[in-house]
């Protein structure tokens, strides 16, 4: 069971940005239903919750992926059409890091 605090913040964004963010460009593909709304989750294990997800039929975009700026995320879009991110925010655990 993932454990899971408060959200402390809202963002909006448009789906070009969700789209190069999974995809790497600003172009859906054609063939993968077009996500309806972006849950972000700060998790303890990336590989763990994704593996949980895995099983409850999301389909992975991206595994375990390590950002330019330190962050690991996986990337799913749920049987909803919704799009799932998984990260650990490093700096967030460790605080002699800074954000970039």
């Amino acid at each position: 069971m993932l454990k899971m605090s408060m959200a402390q913040k809202g963002l909006l964004l448009p789906l070009s940005l969700a789209t190069e963010d999974c995809f790497g460009t600003k172009i859906w593909p054609v063939d993968i239903p077009k996500s309806q709304a972006w849950l972000e989750f700060e998790v303890e294990g990336v590989k763990k919750a994704s593996e949980e997800k895995k099983r409850k039929g999301y389909k992975l975009l991206l595994d375990s992926f390590e950002e330019p700026y330190g962050q690991i995320v996986s990337r799913f879009l749920s049987p909803e059409g919704i799009l799932v991110r998984f990260v650990i925010i490093t700096w967030l655990r460790d605080p002699t890091k800074e954000s970039a």
